[in-house]
């Protein structure tokens, strides 16, 4: 990054700082707008310090996402249990769950295992190889947050970059390099896509629908949802980036095979630990998919509940019972990220007070006269607007943020809101320009060997296409997935 770009990064969180509590206070002090309850404005005055902050990252995002607990109850929006409960939605703890699952993934190394098998399954031609790493980090990441597979595998795909570069047989042509280390970055971030637990905005979506419209999205529901936009823009991406951005060429890579079966010999074979979260993790997957069918006989069984079983198997099952030693102890948990369940409270909390005060009302009757647009349009105006406006947020302040103004621009038009909600959330994990955008786009720029505007130029033509997926595959999934009704009226 260069010098100007750094004093612009450290002088953004500087001007953050100050003009959302000013922007606050003028609002307070300002009548609402007519026709708008005065708790509403309140609410906007709050919402409008909360996105300020999230968007220059003044604080810590989730630090930001506590704000309504102490000025919802000062500004007498809601009571402190009103502020408080959101934070305890049942979805927070399906990924608190999904959380400590793939912890043990981690702390077993069985998500490495998992990676270099799929990579030497497909073969070491170049080509094959990009396609390997994407197939492998996408796959992981549906469960593992896309930070931990960007920097397990980042060392796997830096070892057969120097296998290519010191090769001098090596046939390996064009941006190879270049090539793997953005479809590393970009496979993490399609992955999460493919899962309820894959990505935060997937998670916060389905506890703001729950929260506030008293529509329940399942584990499974979600898989019909994400898997065919991770099947389909997964190929589309790589076509991009190795045919049309950039290009790579050549035949078997000399030794590549050899490289992937030292590193798969040196893991040795399954551990007890390997195994015993194996076991988990396939007997929590399957719980999930075929809740649909034991719901009749388990009326009490939810996903949640699936997902903090799976957690506490780990904590309960010993490797060794002489040694009293299990795949994880609560000390491991520090390892999680608290700060994104936080944020999830913060963000839900929020969206109770814009529902509740009326403002979700407001906002919906302000946009009516969209409902002229088709409803394609409107899909397309959401996706490209949250794509772009993510590439300098955070992707989970930026659901936070967005998902009740688009849920209730959607109802203001009698539309469902997941017709605009879900696109949204889906977008804000698409940001492929910036090494800000997203932890595994910092990861493989922090190698050195990709520069921000090879990034950039790659990231456009990305987001262009995910605009395009994105857009069209969620407007003919969304009424056969949730029942949407896709005609405003």
């Amino acid at each position: 990054m260069t010098r100007a770009g750094e004093h612009g990064s450290a002088l953004r969180p500087r001007i953050g700082l100050i003009a959302g509590p000013l922007a606050f206070l003028v609002m307070l002090l300002l009548p609402a707008p007519e026709s708008m309850p005065e708790q509403a404005w309140r609410v906007s005055a709050v919402a409008t310090l909360m996105v300020v902050w999230w968007i220059c990252e003044a604080l810590p995002i989730a630090a930001t996402a506590l704000l309504p607990i102490v000025l919802f109850p000062l500004l007498g929006v809601t009571d402190i249990a009103g502020a408080t409960t959101p934070f305890a939605n049942p979805l927070i703890y399906l990924f608190l769950g999904g959380f400590i699952i793939a912890l043990g993934m981690e702390r077993s190394g069985l998500h490495r295992r998992i990676a270099l098998f799929i990579i030497r399954r497909v073969g070491t031609h170049p080509r094959a190889l990009v396609a390997g790493f994407m197939l492998a980090a996408a796959f992981l990441s549906m469960w593992v947050s896309n930070t931990a597979t960007a920097m397990m595998m980042l060392p796997i795909a830096l070892s057969v970059i120097r296998l290519v570069e010191g090769d001098d047989a090596s046939t390996a042509g064009g941006d190879f390099a270049l090539i793997l280390l953005l479809a590393l970055a970009y496979a993490c971030n399609i992955g999460g896509l493919g899962t309820l637990i894959g990505t935060p905005p997937n998670a916060l979506l389905a506890a703001y629908l729950l929260e506030n419209h008293e529509l329940s999205i399942g584990f499974a529901q979600w898989l019909l949802v994400g898997l065919p936009l991770v099947v389909l823009a997964l190929p589309l991406v790589y076509l991009v980036l190795t045919r049309v951005v950039f290009h790579v060429s050549g035949n078997e890579l000399p030794g590549g095979r050899e490289m992937l079966h030292e590193a798969l010999a040196h893991s040795g074979p399954m551990t007890r630990a390997e195994k015993q979260v194996a076991a988990v993790f396939v007997l929590t997957a399957a719980l999930w998919v075929t809740r649909p069918l034991i719901e009749p006989w388990l009326p009490g069984l939810s996903d949640t509940g699936i997902a903090i079983f799976g957690a506490l198997l780990l904590f309960v099952v010993p490797l060794d019972w002489r040694g009293w030693r299990f795949v994880l102890t609560w000390r491991d948990t520090a390892r999680l990220p608290w700060e994104v369940l936080i944020l999830f409270g913060g963000g839900l909390s929020l969206a109770a007070g814009i529902a509740d005060s009326g403002l979700a009302g407001w906002i919906g009757s302000a946009f009516q006269q969209l409902e002229a647009l088709p409803v394609l349009v409107l899909i397309l105006m959401a996706v490209a607007a949250v794509i772009f406006l993510t590439e300098v947020t955070s992707n989970t302040a930026t659901a936070a943020a967005f998902l009740p103004i688009l849920g209730s621009v959607a109802v203001g038009m009698g539309l469902d809101p997941v017709v605009l909600a879900a696109p949204a959330a889906v977008a804000a994990s698409c940001a492929f320009m910036l090494p800000v955008a997203t932890p595994p786009n910092a990861i493989v720029y922090g190698s050195s060997r990709v520069s921000i505007p090879q990034m950039a130029r790659a990231g456009l033509a990305v987001n262009i296409l995910m605009i395009i997926v994105v857009t069209g595959l969620m407007y003919f999934l969304l009424g056969w997935v949730f029942g949407a009704d896709m005609a405003p009226g």
